[in-house]
């Protein structure tokens, strides 16, 4: 989706490997998943629904946690994560068939370990808390906002699709974690994440992107944002992918 943070956030590869060896030296990262610890651990029945419907925000200490796990350990999958989180970037709204870039074909994902706290969190809330909240609202709002403002149509199925609560997961604790515990959570999260931007604009949740977002604001630099309307537009009027291939294939080649 299309964050106002986006373009504040943005750090090409140099900058963000300082962001990295500072992460590592003040010991970020060893703070991150001592946050994660605090939750129960949770199994679930592996069908893949959750992801199937995007990718969710995740804090920039998030990312770069993640970013630096692919390039360690997944290299066969460079190029595979890269084309597809270029695609999710561009045609995420406008592409029913787009799902997150890290879901296997096995419907498992693959990379699990550094997974952000909004998937930890999925299936933790009980039934009543999580269907407090109107989840597809911001969805139909950016729809309406796009075609009064540029003319992109946003399929029905995108603009009103909802994330169902899901019973089949299970945790140790054996029962819902309270809404106000994982509050405190992503309010640890957020001060790690301070220590790299603003806090006006982390409190503001201006640092919480999907996965392919962050990944592609750092591959294509600030011309990512600068072309997506016009790709969206293509893609929604004509189902043309003749502006987006070439960035594809270019996003392919990027070494972390």
């Amino acid at each position: 989706m299309i964050n106002k943070g986006d373009d504040r956030i943005m750090l090409p590869a140099v900058e963000l490997y300082k962001a990295l060896n500072k992460a590592q030296q003040q010991k970020l990262f060893d703070e991150l998943q001592l946050a994660y610890d605090k939750l129960p651990k949770s199994t679930c029945k592996n069908c893949a629904r959750c992801c199937s419907i995007g990718s969710p925000p995740a804090f920039f200490i998030e990312y770069i946690n993640m970013y630096r796990y692919v390039r360690d350990h997944l290299k066969d999958r460079w190029q595979d994560f890269l084309s597809k989180s270029a695609e999710y970037f561009y045609l995420e709204l406008v592409d029913v068939n787009q799902k997150c870039p890290f879901l296997g074909d096995d419907k498992r994902c693959d990379i699990y370990e550094v997974r952000p706290a909004t998937c930890r969190f999925f299936g933790l809330l009980s039934k009543q808390e999580f269907e407090k909240g109107n989840l597809n609202q911001g969805l139909q709002y950016v729809a309406k906002k796009l075609w009064e403002d540029h003319q992109i149509k946003i399929p029905d199925e995108i603009a009103n699709s909802k994330i169902e609560y899901c019973g089949d997961v299970s945790n140790s604790t054996g029962k819902p974690v309270p809404k106000k515990e994982l509050g405190i959570i992503i309010g640890e999260l957020a001060k790690l994440d301070a220590y790299f931007f603003p806090e006006q604009l982390v409190d503001q949740e201006g640092t919480m992107l999907p996965y392919p977002v962050h990944l592609m604001n750092t591959v294509l630099g600030d011309g990512a944002r600068a072309r997506k309307l016009k790709i969206m537009k293509e893609y929604a009027d004509h189902q043309s992918r003749e502006l987006l291939d070439p960035i594809v294939a270019r996003a392919a080649k990027y070494e972390f």
